[in-house]
């Protein structure tokens, strides 16, 4: 079960302890880290997964006394940056920051370079709301009016997400298998683009989440319309939103997350070491500050819970995917 990141500091230290009393672990404990980390992000500059990574880099740069780089390799829905991860040398030099793709995307891909045995997990960092928008375009700002009127009408709507396989576009799709509504997927290269398209009127509809959109309706351009967050628990930036529980929808929750991992064989004094220096990370005033502002909801774990999350989470999701019809792409 994950928990917030203030709850879990005492078990951290002991996972560490623990891992520094293996064989050879003290002189890995002593000498990690030597150089700079790479903090790899599988999406473009700008999108939640980005600022995150940008927010945690200083403060593990000054809690380690390395650099700590950011280094962005979006495109093919994460594939791209998780695949360089999975063949990086297993030494903690190299680290993934990932989205759900990392237990999604088997079963909306055919032919992946890379396998989730591919790595080590290291702590969940953050999860957040996603909600379904209306765009410039739209010709409807409802979401039980847009639910009738796509079935009235399959060829005249659509919606994007950052990708195939996020959770965005699973939770459209599952509404769509359910009989909620009929509307065409497009899928973009992470939530970046899909705003631009979205914003432009070029897509009428988008699912992301609220750091990807929130400045569009706080500026006051009332350019977007929120019309549901796919989950069962009302987002605090957005209070008049429904929900689709409140909708009448139940048994679907998508909320977005963001973990670390790294290449598996990473020895576990590692692993141990760059967890407890994400959440000490983390847990630093002024990151919980900013998360807040950019509506990320801080969390933590230890590699082992992490780990059982992420199985849990591809069960969850495969189970709905494969319910809903959706097919590997």
């Amino acid at each position: 079960m994950l928990v917030p990141v203030r709850s879990i500091r005492r078990r951290v230290w002991c996972v560490a302890a623990l891992a520094l009393a293996l064989p050879g672990a003290v002189a890995w404990a002593q000498d990690f880290p030597t150089r700079s980390i790479t903090l790899v992000v599988p999406y473009p500059p700008g999108s939640a997964t980005d600022i995150l990574a940008r927010l945690l880099a200083p403060k593990l740069s000054e809690s380690t006394k390395q650099n700590v780089i950011v280094e962005n390799r979006g495109g093919a829905s994460t594939n791209l940056g998780t695949e360089h991860v999975a063949r990086a040398a297993p030494d903690g030099y190299t680290v993934l920051i990932q989205a759900p793709n990392i237990a999604t995307n088997d079963f909306a891909f055919k032919n992946l370079r890379w396998k989730r045995d591919d790595f080590a997990p290291v702590s969940v960092l953050v999860r957040w709301s996603n909600v379904l928008l209306a765009g410039p375009s739209a010709p409807v700002r409802d979401f039980k009016q847009l639910a009738a009127a796509s079935k009235a009408n399959p060829a005249g709507y659509n919606y994007g997400s950052p990708g195939v396989g996020s959770l965005s576009h699973l939770a459209i799709e599952i509404l769509k298998q359910r009989g909620h509504m009929t509307i065409q997927h497009v899928s973009f290269t992470g939530p970046g683009p899909m705003m631009t398209s979205l914003l432009g009127g070029h897509i009428q509809y988008g699912a992301t989440n609220p750091a990807n959109f929130m400045s569009h309706i706080r500026e006051g351009k009332h350019r977007l319309t929120p019309l549901a967050v796919l989950g069962s628990q009302r987002e605090p930036a957005l209070p008049d939103v429904p929900t689709l529980a409140e909708l009448g929808i139940t048994g679907l929750e998508s909320y977005g997350w963001l973990g670390v991992l790294v290449p598996a064989r990473t020895p576990p004094p590692v692993v141990a070491r760059l967890n407890a220096e994400f959440l000490k990370a983390l847990r630093a005033p002024d990151v919980q500050e900013r998360l807040k502002a950019s509506f990320l909801e801080p969390w933590g774990s230890t590699p082992e819970e992490f780990g059982r999350f992420i199985e849990s989470e591809h069960k969850k999701w495969g189970d709905a995917a494969r319910a809903a019809g959706i097919q590997p792409e």
